[in-house]
């Protein structure tokens, strides 16, 4: 009974991180700042990934999102390095942020397959 509990709660986890990031993104008016739904959700959903897998597998998955994150840095330096020729660090990290939301969204998606494999 624990395990289903866990396979519903870690889908709800996600589509409710997703709403209540849309909510709050709206509700606030952060698109005139610049702010996304993402820039919120990114670090919740590394959250929600983090005490997922810590629940439910022998060891969480932690170290692997972080090595996912930074070769998702290296190649992001390396991309605006040669395409772009030069390197801006407000563009970089509001780049990054994104696109680590992104990563993370499919590994969380990832783990959740993993869990209901199980």
């Amino acid at each position: 009974m624990g395990m289903i509990l866990m396979k519903i709660a870690s889908i709800l986890l996600l589509v409710l991180t997703l709403i209540v990031s849309i909510i709050l993104t709206k509700l606030f008016k952060l698109k005139k700042l610049g702010f996304n739904f993402a820039d919120l959700a990114f670090p919740i959903l590394v959250f929600e990934y983090y005490l997922i897998t810590a629940k439910n597998f022998t060891h969480n998955f932690l170290p692997r999102l972080g090595l996912a994150l930074s070769l998702l840095a290296i190649i992001l330096v390396f991309f605006f390095l040669t395409k772009k020729r030069s390197f801006y660090y407000p563009k970089f990290i509001k780049f990054f942020w994104r696109a680590g939301f992104l990563l993370t969204f499919v590994m969380y998606v990832a783990m959740i397959l993993e869990l209901f494999m199980q």
